[in-house]
């Protein structure tokens, strides 16, 4: 099978990889969105048609005319509009929709169908979506992630510059380790209770799904299984939930529908 190109552009990062029999062949990351450093990636490299989702307007535009003039195949853009409609009645949203992002993690995980579940996206901001137990969309959280809270310090203090490593500290004995306890601690501790509430006070159940992605998911992986089962860490979850949407058969006719794509 020739493989299918899936891209996630961030806000701060781009992920790009090669799908192709059921698992990512390929994988790259680099900031932002950049047509020089896509075309490096791909020189050399089979693929055909691709699915995309973007929260960054500007890149968009710049990845649909890289598209025009080195595409291969028919290209699809994974949106809260397709999945909304894919899901039918499994989707409830009032106001602004939710970025390209969530609306591919909320997709993927009510095809894997594990119900109530949960996923945790930790990038540029660490945003959640929560499906109930009959799998219907009930919304989630967006916060500054830890890259913007360290950032912030950063340029608005003199001297918290630092940056420490490993698990952070309960308590920091230096400007780096308490920076790390105030900002890793602080989320990873206030996500898990988070979690711990929606179970008790929204659902009045377990989840029986919890998938953390991400570049920066890792940390509160590690915490978050200690209290809740099961816990899955994947960080090609948005990946591949772009990659199946080319290959369900629902989706395509969303696509071809509502964006006049041609497979």
């Amino acid at each position: 099978m020739t493989p299918l190109l899936v891209i996630d552009i961030g806000n701060t990062r781009t992920a790009c990889g090669l799908f192709a029999d059921g698992k990512i062949a390929a994988l790259t990351h680099f900031e932002r969105f950049s047509q020089r450093e896509l075309k490096a990636f791909l020189k050399g490299k089979e693929y055909y048609g691709c699915v995309f989702a973007s929260v960054v307007p500007a890149a968009s535009d710049s990845f649909n005319c890289f598209w025009c003039r080195r595409g291969r195949g028919p290209l699809c853009r994974l949106n809260w509009t397709i999945v909304s409609k894919a899901l039918k009645n499994k989707i409830k949203v009032f106001g602004s929709q939710p970025g390209d992002d969530r609306a591919a993690n909320a997709y993927l995980l009510h095809k894997l169908g594990n119900f109530p579940a949960v996923s945790v996206d930790a990038g540029t901001a660490l945003t959640t979506e929560v499906l109930d137990g009959k799998g219907v969309f009930l919304g989630g959280l967006i916060a500054p992630g830890a890259f913007l809270q360290r950032e912030s310090l950063s340029g608005r203090t003199a001297q918290l510059k630092g940056l420490a490593k490993g698990k952070p500290a309960l308590i920091g004995s230096s400007s780096e380790t308490a920076i790390s306890a105030g900002v890793e601690g602080l989320l990873t501790m206030g996500l898990t209770s988070w979690l711990a509430e929606v179970e008790k006070e929204v659902l009045g159940e377990s989840f029986k799904s919890i998938v953390f992605t991400g570049g920066g998911a890792e940390l509160y992986f590690k915490e978050a299984k200690k209290l809740f089962k099961p816990v899955v860490f994947d960080p090609l979850f948005t990946l591949k939930a772009l990659a199946l949407s080319f290959f369900d058969e629902d989706m395509r006719k969303l696509y071809s529908k509502l964006q006049k794509v041609v497979f």
